[in-house]
C-alpha cells in the first residue's frame, strides 16, 4: 500500500536525475503507431505525464484523442471561495486549452465522472477507451500508472490496460504521484519497466505552455486557506524535464509474481527508513486504526497475535485492550523501532517470524492481520487463513483489514486477500467496513454472540 500527502516536500527531482538507473535506459518511439489515446483521470494529468508524447504525435502527423475522465472537482476539498462546480467548470476550460496547445485539433473526450470514485465508474472509462480503439492496429493507449498511489490513477490504468490486453494495443502507463512519494531506490520502482521519450526543445516548450493552462492547479486559487496550489514548483520539475517517462510490459495483472515477497525485500525497503508506511503522519493510517479499534467486539482479549506490526503504532494501541500480546513482522529493522516505542510495556512481546510459516505454537483469543495478506502468494494465503482459523481459543476474534488498490509488486490484491478470510472454514464474518481504499472484516467463531447481546442488551 501507498499513501502520500502532496502537501509534503516528496523526492526532490534532482535525486531522480542523479540515479545511476537511467543509464541505458530504452527509448520509447513511434514506429508504426497510428493512433495515440490519452487517458487521463483528471484534468493535467495529460499534460503532466504524457504531454511531450501528445505534441510529438501530432507532429508527426499521428491522430490523437485525450479521454478525460473527470473534471477534478474535488482537488481542493476545503476551498471556501470555489465549489466543487465551480471547480469542474474552470478545470474544463483548462484541459481543452491544454490540448489544444499540444495537439490542436486533437479530439478531447470530457466524460464528467465523480472525481475520487473511478472505482465505482470503471466500466464507464473503459467503454470510452473500447470506442477510441475498437477496429484500429497500432494503436497506442497511454494511461496513468496503476501504482500510483492514487486511486482514480490506478482505476484509469486499469480500465486501460484491459482494453490494451483485449485489443492488442500498445500500453504505457504514466507515473505522476510516483515522483513523489518513490525514491530512485524505492523496492517497488519498476526500473526494468522504465522508457525515456526525449524531447526537443519545440516540444519542450509546448508541453510548458499546456501546463501552464492548468492555472487552477499551478497557483492559488486565493489567499484563504484551502485554495493553495496542488502542484508546487518542486512537484512540477518533475514534469519539465527534457524527456518524459513511461512503464511497459505490464498489460495483465497476471504477469505479478506469484510468488510471496522475501525477507530481502522488506529489509532494503525499510533501510534507512524509520516510517516508510506513513504510520505515525497519515490521515489514512490513523482512521484505519481508528475502525479496526471500534470494530472489536469485546473491550479486552486475555491474548492476542498481531501479524506484521511494522514499527508498532497499531501494537501501542492494541496493547490498551490486550493481557498479552505477541507482536510478529518479518523484518528486524522494524521491530527495534517498535521495541523501542513501547519500552518494557508489561505484556507486549515482539519476535521476528515469517508468518505463516513460523506460526507460534499457541492460542489467542485475537488476532489481528491488516497490511500483509497481499504480500504471500496464494498457497502461503490460505494456510495463513486456515491457521487464523484453527489458533483461535472458544469465542476468539480475527480482523483482517487489507488495501484494496493495485500496487505492481505484490502478488496478490486486497480484494482477493479478504474474500480469502470470507470463505474460511471455522470463521463466521460478524461484521466490517469498506470504502474504495480498504477492506476490514471482524470474524468470529461459529456460533458467536453479537456485542449486544453479550452485554445482555437483547
Amino acid at each position: 500500500m501507498v499513501s502520500f500527502d502532496h502537501r509534503d516536500a516528496g523526492t526532490a527531482n534532482s535525486a531522480w536525475l542523479a540515479a545511476a538507473n537511467w543509464a541505458g535506459i530504452p527509448r520509447v518511439t513511434l514506429d508504426g503507431v497510428t493512433l495515440l489515446v490519452v487517458v487521463a483521470a483528471h484534468p493535467d494529468d495529460e499534460s503532466l505525464g504524457a504531454g511531450g508524447l501528445i505534441a510529438m504525435a501530432h507532429a508527426a502527423g499521428i491522430p490523437v484523442t485525450v479521454i478525460v475522465a473527470t473534471s477534478g472537482e474535488h482537488s481542493h476539498p476545503r476551498s471556501p471561495s470555489f465549489s466543487p462546480e465551480r471547480l469542474s467548470a474552470v478545470r474544463r476550460v483548462e484541459v481543452v486549452h491544454a490540448i489544444d496547445t499540444l495537439a490542436p485539433g486533437a479530439g478531447v473526450r470530457l466524460l464528467g465522472l465523480r472525481d475520487g470514485a473511478l472505482r465505482q465508474q470503471i466500466e464507464e472509462v473503459t467503454r470510452a477507451i473500447e470506442t477510441e480503439v475498437a477496429g484500429r492496429a497500432g494503436v497506442l493507449i497511454a494511461s496513468p500508472w496503476r501504482a500510483d498511489g492514487h486511486p482514480d490513477h490506478t482505476a484509469a490504468g486499469e480500465a486501460a490496460a484491459e482494453v490494451a490486453q483485449a485489443t492488442g494495443s500498445t500500453l504505457l502507463e504514466y507515473p505522476i504521484w510516483g515522483w513523489h512519494w518513490a525514491a530512485p531506490d524505492s523496492p517497488n520502482w519498476p526500473w526494468e519497466r522504465i522508457r525515456t521519450l526525449p524531447l526537443d526543445s519545440d516540444v519542450g516548450v509546448a508541453k510548458a505552455a499546456a501546463l501552464e493552462r492548468h492555472r487552477s492547479q499551478l497557483k492559488p486559487l486565493s489567499d484563504a486557506p484551502g485554495d493553495e496550489a496542488v502542484i508546487s514548483s518542486a512537484f512540477a520539475a518533475h514534469f519539465l524535464r527534457n524527456f518524459e517517462t513511461f512503464f511497459v510490459g505490464d498489460t495483465s495483472s497476471a504477469e505479478q509474481s506469484t510468488d510471496s515477497l522475501a525477507q530481502g525485500y522488506f529489509d532494503d525497503f525499510y533501510e534507512g527508513r524509520a516510517d516508510p508506511w506513513g504510520f505515525e503522519t497519515r490521515w489514512y493510517e490513523e482512521r484505519k486504526r481508528a475502525l479496526t479499534l471500534a470494530a472489536l467486539p469485546r473491550r479486552r482479549f486475555a491474548s492476542a497475535l498481531e501479524v506484521g506490526c511494522s514499527i508498532g503504532v497499531m501494537t501501542a494501541e492494541l496493547a490498551d485492550h490486550v493481557d498479552a500480546l505477541l507482536a510478529t513482522d518479518i523484518a528486524e529493522a522494524p521491530l527495534d523501532v517498535a521495541r523501542t516505542r513501547l519500552g518494557d510495556r508489561p505484556g507486549v512481546r515482539f519476535e521476528r517470524r515469517a508468518l505463516p510459516q513460523e506460526w507460534p505454537d499457541e492460542k489467542f483469543d485475537l488476532i489481528v492481520v491488516s497490511e500483509v495478506g497481499y504480500y504471500l502468494s496464494p498457497d502461503r494465503l490460505d494456510e495463513l487463513v486456515r491457521k487464523c482459523a484453527t489458533s483461535l481459543n472458544a469465542g476468539g476474534t480475527v480482523i483482517a483489514c487489507h488495501w484494496r488498490h493495485p500496487v505492481s509488486d505484490y502478488p496478490m490484491r486486497g480484494d482477493a486477500v479478504q474474500d480469502a478470510f470470507r470463505h474460511a472454514a471455522g470463521l463466521v464474518r460478524l461484521g466490517g467496513y469498506d470504502d474504495d481504499d480498504f477492506l476490514l472484516d471482524v470474524f468470529g467463531s461459529p456460533g458467536g454472540v453479537s456485542v449486544a447481546s453479550a452485554e445482555g442488551l437483547v
